[in-house]
């Protein structure tokens, strides 16, 4: 907990954790705050390992989170708040009690579900989600209410000169072949329930950008009128760019007049110079947005008769490094069951950036695999066409038993690969998550680009823009002792 606490208490006043976001989609900090402490106390109860709770209005109000249902829906911000001081002091409780349970619980390895040791790893996974969430709202609040604490990770110099770079971003092949998703059951950590399981998937062969899109080439739409012309959107992209009144990506702030097209990049704690050859920060929206036009501006050299679109699930596997592939990870290869931030810190361009490296994006040409392609992993997520979904054999957790199941409605795309602010679960090689298309994480994208007429894998979810269904499955497992009368 002391890593969120760490974060949060160096913003400037109680005011800060009151202040609800720009776009009203989201609580404020001081929600965030204790939800994280209040998830241990309950789920710790649910699962029978304890017998009552610290402050049951505490665990009530702050025990569920907000899903931006829609980006029109401002309606989220109506609650009286306890103060921050009552706060810290369920946060004080709350880890004496949790480490109470640790130093009596007894503990085997690997950690099975349905122990208390399970219990405080979905506590500490569930933390490690709301560092980075906490992240992005931090980076959405005014600059002059926030501090830096002198132990969090540095940012990238933005002016140095691999910053200031261009980067050329060619489309490389990748051959297709056959990907399995999910995480083995014999695999020695905590999941996620949407992990686990199989889904088997033949990828037909494809080509991608090398990198992610650079802030570098996101000018380029802006300047040409991307974010002018209704062309290049998707009908639900486009509405929510007129309805929020959208001129480039939210993170950028425009240095003098509009029309100069110059512009400065927020990062968590300070506004700096737009580096060019720092991976771009969009929603799915602008994402789509920019492949359409990438698609018109190359339509004359090389794209004629192809289609320009996201990644899927499957196709972003399989531009990994092997070590990191899910059928091929293990305990011994996966980055983030052998390497901390500060490994990972120093030997950057060799690994990803992730586990808080560096508290900023930094110049792509990371982690690169012997596909050829870089930053696959870290540095920025990558948003994905089709949606999250139930693999073959998936089982609710019971302790969380609505952590991924509402969102398997076809509305939450995926994204992949994590952060540099994916820590621990977020970043691992059989990470699932998604988000709604309007959502703002540290998210980006790539560029793929494969024949028209050949058939896109999924993941067994839909690819809306695609005009994919979804392959339902039944996920719902029923306990028929509890049906039983």
């Amino acid at each position: 907990m002391c890593c969120l606490m760490l974060v949060v208490l160096n913003c400037a006043g109680e005011s800060t954790f009151l202040r609800a976001p720009y776009h009203q989609l989201r609580h404020p900090m001081i929600f965030y705050f204790c939800h994280t402490a209040t998830l241990f106390i309950n789920k710790l109860r649910v699962g029978g390992f304890l017998q009552s709770g610290i402050n049951e209005h505490f665990e009530q109000i702050f025990e569920t989170g907000v899903d931006e249902m829609s980006w029109d829906d401002l309606s989220k911000n109506h609650m009286e708040w306890p103060a921050l001081r009552e706060v810290v002091e369920y946060r004080r409780k709350a880890y004496a009690t949790v480490m109470g349970v640790i130093e009596s619980m007894p503990m085997e390895l690997p950690v099975q579900q349905g122990t208390a040791a399970w219990a405080i790893l979905m506590g500490i996974a569930h933390e490690h989600i709301h560092v980075e969430t906490s992240s992005v709202l931090i980076r959405e609040l005014p600059v002059h209410l926030l501090r830096r604490h002198e132990a969090w990770p540095s940012e990238y110099d933005a002016e140095c000169e691999a910053s200031a770079r261009t980067v050329k971003n060619d489309f490389k092949s990748c051959g297709g072949g056959k990907v399995v998703l999910g995480k083995p059951e014999n695999w020695p950590s905590f999941g996620w329930d949407n992990e686990w399981g199989a889904h088997e998937v033949s990828v037909c062969g494809f080509e991608a950008t090398e990198h992610p899109i650079t802030n570098g080439e996101m000018l380029e739409f802006v300047k040409d009128g991307g974010y002018r012309n209704c062309t290049w959107w998707d009908k639900e992209g486009w509405a929510w760019r007129v309805f929020r009144n959208v001129k480039w990506p939210t993170f950028w702030a425009a240095d003098g007049p509009q029309g100069l097209h110059q512009f400065r990049l927020r990062t968590l704690w300070q506004m700096v110079p737009l580096p060019s050859s720092w991976p771009a920060v969009v929603n799915y929206w602008e994402a789509r947005a920019y492949c359409r036009w990438l698609s018109a501006k190359q339509g004359s050299s090389g794209g004629i008769g192809k289609v320009y679109r996201l990644p899927t699930e499957a196709e972003h596997q399989l531009m990994r490094p092997r070590s990191v592939r899910s059928e091929f990870a293990t305990a011994d290869s996966d980055w983030v069951m052998q390497m901390d931030g500060h490994d990972l810190h120093a030997r950057m361009g060799e690994f990803g950036n992730m586990q808080l490296a560096w508290s900023s994006e930094v110049p792509v040409g990371n982690g690169s695999a012997a596909t050829g392609f870089s930053d696959t992993m870290g540095n920025v997520w990558e948003w994905c066409e089709d949606t999250f979904n139930a693999l073959d054999g998936f089982k609710l957790d019971r302790l969380y038993d609505d952590f991924s199941t509402p969102c398997f409605d076809g509305r939450h795309q995926m994204i992949m690969g994590g952060s540099w602010a994916s820590c621990g679960n977020e970043a691992a090689a059989h990470a699932r998550y998604a988000f709604r298309p309007h959502f703002f994480q540290h998210a980006g994208f790539r560029v793929v680009r494969q024949d028209e007429g050949v058939a896109v894998a999924t993941n067994g979810g839909s690819a809306p823009q695609l005009g994919i269904e979804a392959n339902f499955k039944q996920w719902l497992v029923v306990d028929n002792n509890a049906c039983s009368s």
